[in-house]
């Protein structure tokens, strides 16, 4: 991981992973409050955004979120994102939970974690 950032007065948490260097990159929103952005060729993760994180927080303490944003992506790009937010490093800061096939979307936010540096604030 490169750099964790949150600007206190945009309440916005900003995890860098990797350059985006001469690397092909996209972003997906996965809810209107996070946006994922990945290389889909590697399927390595670029940084995450966290949009009014401390809303995120405490709703997805109360119930699994929703990530809407996955709903009209093509299936193979849905599968890419699926796979790259399941696994570290960004299953460190998302944690899923898999709803039935027919549910639309069938993918919910179960849990943001909190970064240990952010827990002082």
């Amino acid at each position: 991981m490169k750099n964790i950032h949150y600007d206190v007065e945009g309440d916005i948490l900003s995890i860098t992973f990797a350059e985006v260097k001469d690397q092909i990159h996209t972003g997906v929103e996965l809810t209107d409050n996070i946006v994922l952005y990945f290389n889909p060729e590697t399927e390595e993760p670029i940084k995450l955004l966290l949009l009014s994180y401390r809303r995120l927080l405490q709703a997805s303490a109360q119930a699994p979120l929703l990530l809407d944003g996955l709903t009209n992506l093509p299936e193979p790009l849905r599968a890419k994102v699926l796979k790259v937010v399941s696994r570290e490093p960004v299953a460190s800061f998302l944690r899923l939970v898999e709803g039935p096939p027919e549910a639309k979307p069938a993918s919910r936010l179960r849990e943001i974690l909190t970064p240990a540096a952010l827990r002082a604030l």
